[in-house]
């Protein structure tokens, strides 16, 4: 064994509790690592098992959609791994300064000085990579566990309203590469994070080394007092300010990693309240059981005009709609009744309205041709006349449905679009071709059950035309208790008019038929927005054990670095409890100073995060403020405990002991 090798293993294993925070640093990087690079290849494994034969031709997109994710993750651990790594070498490399100084003065080289601070990367990487493997894949395999079970949940919710067969089984699976990709890119985390504090010490001369001890040119100058900081904590605290001042270099670790620590806590934070409010604005607030008919469309473009045109294959006409109606509700005991809709077949010619002020120029209003969207609303009768009644239009009108609902940056809004004097709306086919639309009478949110009215109001322009096709159409009701009787009857219902053949009916057929929750696809979603936040905070987490683990390596080489000052201080008269309020000063301003970085940092991340999220919902950025004070609280708490064991080791030394050891360190 080289001598530079055997000199970096005598110093880890004198250092033992620093080597072993350095090891649980590095294992804790490889088992992220690890778990993410098992994630990938097992959601790999799924969409090939889901996909079949497609999967060969689309492969690398759906390659793309998993790996690039994890590459971004696994840069982000490398990341935090480099500085919370580099952090403790730079502790440990100042630490034993002096020795490497007496070893510069005997004949060592700049070079072997380099390689026996990198020596100590590679024991570290030795013990703490096998580690992190290890525990990564458990992690990996409790993480698939969980997440297979949310799958199961949304396969189980969603088969009953997807138009083609949907199977999604996440298994755990093991892969080599998994292991030597992570075992890779660890060992060079590590031996990057070496790299910069080996460089370092190999250009310091050996005067420089065993005359002052450490690596700080200091600075003669004043240092201002503080008065409150002095009421707050006296002459301690006091001392305590002048030390981080003096030597910031050192301190400079500690602040970094709890800046880190509150800055993810913050944004997970930050994140997660916006995916519930993301959940609350998609749930419903009542719970129908909906039987559906969608036609299949061929979707595309006019190639003379531009527009969007759509061919809808089996359209269903009123005549079909109101006897499913009639059928449906001979089950007895409650209502049902149909609401279906047109959409994208016309658009409406912006010029033949008559736009209430400001109206025009809402978001979503017009599309780039400068028309409307339209959706021609078709109700079942019974539903029709009573919706007539409320608006207090004769039957056989045309009903305007005058509000507009959009989002303008990340803000629910809702407008009147029309005046009262509209009483045509020329309409437009994808091939050019107009129209004209009578318009009868209007309805208003006030006139009917909100639930219903929200329901109907899904496009920029929509009328209810009594008889109308639709591609669409789903029947409602309230069954209670006797859901699973009218589903069986529904089914019935259903067969005889529109019989499923193949297991693929949309695209065998050209149509489906669904019987489900009308809420079931919110559920679905909700359900995959909480797989997303337990995710995202076992993430954090393990994160945050990283930057923890660096902190507590580089206070306990700060303080052992400091055994002569604080002697020094014991000998002019200061007390083991002022050393200690001093100490638990300095932990403090280094929390209060990590605190006000990490908090900007933690706050702008979800904050341009949600830049892009109020561009799809109405969800403003907000950061709870007990949020924020239960993040910095947590790093106060997890500082304080790491400073009373470290002071509590300092207990009992003999002080002309301490000051013998450090002359000859």
């Amino acid at each position: 064994m080289k001598i530079t090798s055997r000199l970096a293993l005598n110093q880890l294993i004198r250092n033992r509790r620093r080597t072993a925070g350095t090891v649980i640093a590095i294992a804790l990087s490889t088992a992220l690592i690890t778990a993410v690079m098992c994630f990938a290849a097992s959601g790999i494994d799924m969409l090939k098992n889901a996909l079949g034969e497609d999967f060969n031709e689309y492969g690398g997109v759906y390659k793309a959609m998993v790996f690039v994710p994890a590459f971004i993750l696994t840069i982000l651990i490398g990341s935090m791994s480099v500085s919370v790594i580099s952090n403790i070498f730079q502790a440990s490399a100042a630490d034993r300064i002096k020795e490497l100084g007496i070893l510069k003065c005997v004949g060592g080289t700049s070079r072997q000085i380099k390689k026996t601070v990198i020596s100590e990367g590679l024991w570290l990487s030795l013990a703490g990579i096998p580690t992190g493997l290890i525990i990564g894949a458990a992690l990996g395999y409790a993480g698939v566990k969980i997440a297979g079970g949310y799958i199961d949940d949304i396969v189980e919710i969603t088969r009953s309203i997807v138009m083609r067969r949907f199977d999604l089984d996440l298994v755990f699976s093991v892969k080599i590469y998994s292991f030597v990709l992570a075992s890779a890119f660890s060992l060079m985390t590590v031996l990057l994070s070496a790299l910069r504090p080996a460089k370092q010490m190999s250009r310091i001369t050996a005067v420089e080394c065993v005359s002052f001890g450490n690596t700080q040119k200091e600075k003669a100058g004043k240092i201002s007092g503080n008065k409150f900081r002095k009421k707050l904590w006296g002459i301690e605290g006091e001392l305590g300010a002048r030390n981080i001042s003096r030597n910031k270099k050192a301190f400079k670790p500690a602040i970094r990693a709890l800046s880190m620590g509150i800055c993810l806590l913050l944004s997970t934070f930050g994140l997660a309240s916006q995916l519930r409010d993301i959940e609350k604005y998609m749930r419903s607030d009542k719970d129908l059981l909906m039987v559906d008919y969608t036609s299949l469309r061929n979707e595309g473009y006019n190639k003379e005009t531009g527009r969007r045109e759509d061919i809808i294959l089996h359209p269903i006409d009123a005549e079909r709609y109101n006897a499913i109606n009639d059928k449906l509700n001979e089950f007895g005991d409650f209502k049902v009744y149909g609401i279906g809709g047109n959409k994208d077949s016309y658009f409406v010619k912006a010029d033949s309205a008559s736009f209430t002020p400001g109206a025009k120029d809402a978001p979503g209003m017009l599309n780039e041709m400068g028309e409307m969207e339209f959706d021609m609303v078709s109700l079942t009768d019974e539903l029709y006349r009573s919706i007539c009644k409320a608006a207090g239009v004769r039957e056989g009108g045309n009903i305007l449905i005058n509000t507009y609902t959009f989002n303008e940056n990340g803000e629910k809004k809702e407008i009147t679009p029309f005046s009262g004097t509209t009483g045509e709306l020329t309409l437009v086919t994808p091939d050019g071709k107009e129209s004209s639309l009578e318009i009868n009478g209007f309805l208003d949110r006030e006139d009917i059950d909100e639930w219903y009215f929200d329901y109907l109001n899904r496009a920029a322009v929509m009328v209810i035309v009594p008889g109308a096709e639709a591609r669409s159409f789903q029947w409602l009701c309230e069954p209670g208790e006797k859901e699973n009787e009218f589903t069986e009857y529904a089914r019935s219902v259903m067969d005889e008019y529109y019989p499923i053949l193949s297991d693929d009916s949309y695209a065998d057929q050209g149509f489906s038929v669904r019987i489900s929750r009308e809420n079931t696809m919110v559920k679905a979603v909700n359900v995959m927005l909480v797989l997303c936040e337990v995710l995202l905070y076992g993430f954090v987490i393990m994160l945050s054990l990283i930057g923890f683990a660096g902190f507590i390596s580089t206070i306990t080489a700060n303080i052992r670095a400091r055994s002569k000052e604080f002697a020094v201080l014991k000998s002019v008269g200061m007390t083991g409890r002022s050393l200690r309020k001093m100490l638990y000063s300095e932990s403090m301003y280094c929390t209060l100073e990590a605190a006000l970085k990490g908090t900007v940092i933690g706050t702008l991340i979800p904050w341009l995060i949600n830049l892009s999220i109020r561009n799809a919902f109405p969800v403003k950025f907000h950061m709870p403020l007990y949020m924020a004070i239960l993040s910095i609280g947590i790093v106060f708490a997890v500082v304080l405990m790491i400073t009373f064991i470290e002071v509590r080791k300092m207990k009992g030394q003999s002080l002309i002991e301490t000051i013998r050891m450090d002359a000859v360190r």
